[in-house]
């Protein structure tokens, strides 16, 4: 094979690389396109102590949900809520109380907006108590691992989140001294 006859061997792909480029670059500009319609949420399941400035005796431990629209559509979060297990999910729905530090629920989030919502782990509430008894009972260290937070909207989308390494402690050490 000549010289000449190899470039023109060559040059007959030509046509099927630049079909192939273009039909790429369409693809790539109707995902790009797509991705501002989409709403998307962070969130964050955690455990907090908030301590009160000048007053070191009222620290209190809290269960801190955290949601931030990280899009550029704007989102209403509807409710919050959890799943429990792998195989046997268990659903619950979280109650979010007026308290005055508590985003509200139903909260519309626009870019780069967030909404906190704390729920007192102590006191009259006794959500720890309640929640363990209804959803880790009875192998809460398995039950645990397989443990998410759930934020819905409007549109009906579901963000999950893997709870934090802090508040999965402190719920398994709740749990297990619940038990003894």
């Amino acid at each position: 094979m000549t010289d000449q006859e190899f470039w023109q061997f060559i040059n007959t792909f030509s046509g099927w690389f630049s079909a192939v480029g273009t039909i790429a670059a369409v693809i790539v500009a109707l995902y790009l396109a797509r991705q501002d319609k989409r709403i998307r949420l962070s969130v964050f399941a955690g455990y907090r102590v908030i301590v009160t400035q000048g007053d070191p005796e009222s620290q209190r431990d809290y269960l801190t949900i955290g949601i931030t629209n990280v899009g550029h559509r704007e989102a209403q979060v509807t409710t919050i809520g959890w799943r429990v297990g792998i195989w046997r999910k268990q659903y619950s729905i979280q109650t979010v109380m007026k308290d005055g530090m508590s985003s509200p629920l139903p909260v519309r989030l626009r870019d780069g907006e967030e909404a906190r919502y704390y729920i007192p782990l102590t006191g009259e509430t006794r959500w720890l108590e309640e929640f363990a008894k209804e959803c880790l009972v009875p192998n809460p260290r398995k039950r645990l691992l397989f443990m998410w937070v759930r934020v819905h909207t409007s549109v009906g989308g579901t963000y999950t989140a893997r709870i934090e390494k802090g508040l999965r402690e402190k719920l398994l050490a709740f749990a297990e001294q619940q038990s003894l």
